[in-house]
């Protein structure tokens, strides 16, 4: 029957490379396994006739685009089903199971399954494997409800459905012919006039950073310049409001590049439990910062420092179980071996601040000048990462603030500190910050452990609902299209 579907397709006019990438469900043991727990009950069809759920997945499958999947991938089972015979019991057994090979599949990518995250990109540490497609199918045809697991798949935080909403609106813009580039090397600054200027403001327009009526002048002026100046900051650059090589590169970023960027980041969301706790701390290592959440809603951004291109802050979840007052820092023997020679070379100075060598190792004492800061916020895992307070406070007012060696560095411990012991009678601001005028270390365990998200977004909303499209520092995006590419069915 699957070859007479075939035959079927490419008669009707489905290219020959589709009709060879249709995939055989009687030869995937997650689709028997279905039927046999349903006793060889069909799903999706009834008396020749699609049922509701079938007509609900089948149209569900045919816009799996508009949340970043490969229509291409589902190309061969959609047109397959279109075009089926549900008349004869054979026909309607063998494309019930098609649909169901479809459904596993739409499973597994909307839950994060597509990729093998580690491979992807050495730095993501996110646990895999969890997802179990056909017990999650099973359970879904179990519940009175069977059609409404399929569009409650889709992740329902804000966040995803920004992203979604943003998506669509690209997509708008691409078909538009995207916006005009600057040629190579222009710079441009308030008092400039000319053609460019006409084509800077045609680029602010189109990428929604710019009112329409403002088109036309070719004049540089002060609105324009404050409107390159909030483009930079949504861009992760410095706000000058010039146009130098950074934010010539940001604005000549092609439509094409952009919309790549948000589907790379809505899956990226598809990475995480549909249902987040309802008080956790969200760490955005290319945005720079970290935003507490507590009822489910933001209760404060704040920002922070994180790695450097060769010490790489990794992407993983855990738990936040203790907050260490005046911490001492034991250096790890990665910085240590770059650190020894300048203590050696001037150990006054760095005694000064507290740095002692005892058998080769190295520690810094409590105090203001401690690499740590006054507070140090354990986090549970094999990596050697956490959160902790900074003297250097002047690294915070940068754009970009990738300058550590993989921890956290956050710009008011105190207030994230408040946050996580959450008890203000006991832990007052007061209290915090009389724990912190000392030298004496002491460690704080938490009631329950605060879950941490360490994640990598490059396109996200802000507290004040303006989008950002920052760099992608450790080429993370680069790395997981280039996985994307490698499972996309291609046409001819």
């Amino acid at each position: 029957m699957i070859r007479k579907i075939c035959l079927l397709m490419m008669l009707a006019g489905l290219s020959m490379h589709y009709a060879q990438a249709l995939p055989d469900p009687s030869q995937d043991k997650r689709v028997q396994e279905v039927y046999d727990y349903l006793q060889g009950q069909l799903i999706w069809t009834k008396d020749g006739q699609w049922t509701l759920c079938g007509k609900t997945l089948l149209d569900t499958l045919s816009h799996v685009d508009q949340d970043g999947l490969w229509q291409e991938n589902y190309t061969p089972i959609i047109e397959a089903l279109q075009k089926a015979d549900l008349t004869s019991p054979e026909g309607s057994k063998e494309v019930d199971e098609l649909l169901t090979l479809g459904a596993l599949n739409y499973i597994s990518d909307m839950k994060g399954e597509r990729l093998n995250l580690h491979a992807s990109a050495k730095e993501i540490y996110l646990k895999q494997g969890v997802v179990d497609e056909t017990e999650d199918l099973k359970k879904y045809l179990s519940i009175p409800d069977q059609c409404g697991w399929i569009h409650g798949l889709a992740p329902t935080t804000p966040e995803y459905q920004h992203l979604k909403t943003l998506l669509s609106s690209y997509r708008q813009k691409q078909a538009l012919g995207g916006w005009p580039q600057l040629p190579k090397g222009t710079k441009l600054e308030r008092g400039d006039q000319g053609p460019h200027v006409q084509t800077l403001r045609a680029q602010l327009i189109v990428q929604d950073a710019l009112p329409s009526q403002e088109q036309g002048s070719d004049v540089f002026d002060e609105e324009l310049e404050g409107a390159v100046k909030n483009y930079q900051k949504l861009h992760g650059l410095e706000p000058d409001g010039k146009v130098g090589s950074s934010t010539l590169a940001a604005l000549n970023t092609t439509v094409d590049d952009r919309i790549r960027s948000i589907i790379v980041n809505l899956e990226r969301q598809r990475w995480y439990p549909s249902t987040l706790p309802a008080r956790y701390i969200q760490v955005n290592i290319p945005g720079f910062y970290l935003k507490a959440v507590d009822e489910g809603k933001p209760a404060f951004f704040m920002r922070i420092i994180t790695g450097k291109e060769h010490t790489k802050t990794p992407v993983f979840n855990a738990l936040l179980p203790e907050v260490i007052f005046n911490p001492a820092w034991h250096v790890p023997a990665s910085i240590a071996r770059d650190l020894l020679p300048k203590i050696e070379a001037n150990p006054r100075a760095y005694a000064a601040k507290g740095y002692r060598i005892n058998e080769r190792k190295i520690v810094q004492s409590p105090g203001r000048e401690n690499s740590l800061g006054k507070i140090r916020f354990t986090i549970d895992s094999p990596y050697g990462i956490y959160l902790h307070g900074t003297p250097q406070q002047s690294l915070f007012n940068k754009a970009n603030r990738a300058y550590s060696h993989g921890c956290i560095r956050v710009q008011d411990p105190e207030k994230l500190a408040a946050f996580v012991f959450n008890d203000p009678e006991v832990w007052s601001a007061a209290r915090i910050k009389k724990e912190t005028s000392g030298s004496n270390t002491k460690h704080v365990k938490l009631n329950a452990p605060l879950p941490v998200f360490i994640t990598y977004f490059t396109v996200f909303e802000d507290e004040n609902h303006q989008i950002h499209f920052v760099g992608d520092e450790y080429d993370q995006d680069k790395k997981i299209w280039h996985a994307f590419e490698g499972l996309r069915v291609k046409g001819e």
